[in-house]
């Protein structure tokens, strides 16, 4: 049990650091209630809007590629209309935004909706900087957090108070037939504040009808125009359903699309990508989920089901014969026949002396009939060609001496 335990300890500190050292860390994870795109049904979804556009057959667009694809994608070159959700969970490169303000400059629509003073459960905690200088640079409006000594509050609903709303400017066009715009989810505490930047001046279509301040607005860009949206929920599944925020989203199509323009719903920033995004794909929680699931499964295996191997001893007891035919094979290797093959007849002749002390041994042995008479004579040519300093067979040699020892015994 033990070495069980050892082993489970060793191999969650070796995932831990391999967790640690090379895989990326998402920034943040998908919140529970989804993104804004354009398949989702719940409420801070599109779902909505796009069965509208379908149900009236009008071109529409998910778009799950970067900027730089709105002229290959869209039907048309100018006429249409991008809804932009913010924060994005893919940020846009340079380059995007380059290509973006050039497309808008063609004649074409961009409406942001920007997620400042409502509170959609899908947004971060804080805002990238990165995301308002873009927005700057976009829309000529510069959003900066709101000095500490300005009278802040925030709006709380209970059961059956009356939402806080954005009171519409009824004099321009676009906000022909519309009373007020309807945040679905609360108005925070006012955390920024609005400044045009440089000779830009955006036109105030709506404001906050707590204290006066700007929510919306519009800015001509070359051919075309952004509408900046400073609450983000009157455009979801959930605001949608509500007079005035559609009558403002209908306006917006119909005063900026052309007949054969298309919508185009940002997906990809959103995380909903056709291409390879790794911060999207590290921080998707399923990719988390599944990979927790093999792992439980990977140690109930191995430590439930399979027999943990005893440590082998590195010690082995040696083995006479291979010791023996290792010395034999040195010996062959090192030693010269000539100087075998003496101590080889030598050792024999001690051998039959040793049973016939008073006898010589090759005497003995010529007469001995326990020895063929071919097998001596063969030894004693062996032996005088030996005596000469001949080369001889050790081979035959040996086999002599063998078959003798048993014929003598």
């Amino acid at each position: 049990m033990k070495d069980r335990l050892i082993t489970a300890a060793l191999a969650a500190g070796a995932l831990l650091l391999f967790y640690a050292l090379l895989v990326p860390k998402p920034q943040h994870r998908v919140p529970a209630s989804g993104a804004p795109v354009s398949d989702s049904a719940r409420p801070a979804g599109y779902l909505s809007i796009w069965r509208w556009l379908g149900a009236a057959h009008v071109p529409r667009l998910s778009l799950r590629e970067r900027y730089t694809a709105l002229a290959r994608l869209a039907p048309r070159p100018r006429g249409n209309v991008l809804l932009l959700t913010l924060p994005q969970r893919v940020p846009m490169q340079a380059e995007e935004l380059a290509y973006l303000r050039r497309w808008v400059m063609r004649g074409n629509t961009l409406l942001v909706a920007a997620a400042l003073d409502d509170t959609p459960t899908w947004t971060l905690s804080t805002y990238d900087p990165l995301e308002l200088k873009n927005l700057r640079r976009l829309s000529g409006l510069q959003f900066t957090p709101a000095p500490r000594s300005t009278t802040l509050h925030a709006a709380v609903h209970t059961p059956g108070s009356r939402s806080e709303t954005l009171q519409v400017r009824s004099a321009q066009p676009l906000m022909r037939g519309i009373g007020t715009l309807h945040p679905v989810d609360s108005l925070i505490e006012r955390p920024w504040v609005a400044h045009a930047t440089g000779h830009r001046i955006p036109l105030v279509l709506a404001t906050l009808a707590r204290d006066g301040a700007p929510a919306v607005w519009l800015e001509r860009l070359g051919g075309g125009q952004i509408i900046v949206s400073a609450v983000a929920s009157p455009f979801a599944n959930a605001g949608l359903v509500r007079r005035g925020n559609a009558r403002f989203l209908a306006n917006v199509l119909a005063w900026s699309r052309s007949p054969r323009g298309a919508v185009i719903f940002d997906d990809a920033h959103q995380g909903l990508t056709a291409f390879y995004d790794a911060k999207a794909f590290f921080a998707d929680p399923r990719l988390h989920d599944t990979l927790l699931w093999l792992l439980a499964l990977w140690l109930v295996f191995v430590f439930g089901t399979q027999p943990l191997r005893a440590t082998r001893s590195r010690w082995q007891a040696i083995d006479e014969t291979a010791y023996i035919e290792g010395s034999a094979r040195y010996l062959a290797a090192v030693v010269q026949p000539e100087d075998i093959a003496p101590r080889l007849i030598a050792g024999f002749a001690a051998e039959i002396q040793a049973r016939v002390p008073n006898e010589d041994p090759w005497r003995w042995l010529r007469s001995s009939s326990g020895a063929a008479r071919r097998d001596w004579h063969a030894l004693e040519q062996l032996r005088e060609r030996t005596t000469a300093g001949k080369r001889i067979n050790l081979l035959r040699l040996q086999s002599i001496l063998a078959r003798l020892r048993r014929q003598l015994t």
